[in-house]
């Protein structure tokens, strides 16, 4: 109970939408100590796969467009970093 009251005045405070809470609650569970038979039954069967096809909105609540987006985006962000470093590595051999 106490968990859903700091969800509860988190919402108010950022003003965060149902989906946003839901969001939040499922990265919650995935970073959590919660075994994979734990995981399974909060999330889904494909809860340990990347971006969408982990997501199972029956028990998450997270619309797939909402998982494609932040799963391109950290794709994105995963590729400027490695970019970042090659480019890196260039300059400190010349």
């Amino acid at each position: 109970e106490a968990l859903m009251e700091e969800y509860a005045i988190a919402a108010q405070v950022w003003k965060l939408s149902t989906c946003d809470l839901c969001e939040i609650a499922r990265n919650s569970v995935l970073q959590s100590g919660l075994s994979h038979q734990e995981k399974q039954k909060f999330l889904g069967q494909n809860y340990y796969k990347e971006g969408p096809e982990g997501n199972d909105i029956r028990k998450t609540n997270v619309a797939q467009i909402r998982m494609a987006f932040r799963y391109e985006t950290l794709c994105n962000e995963l590729s400027f970093l490695s970019d970042a470093m090659k480019s890196e590595e260039i300059t400190a051999l010349t």
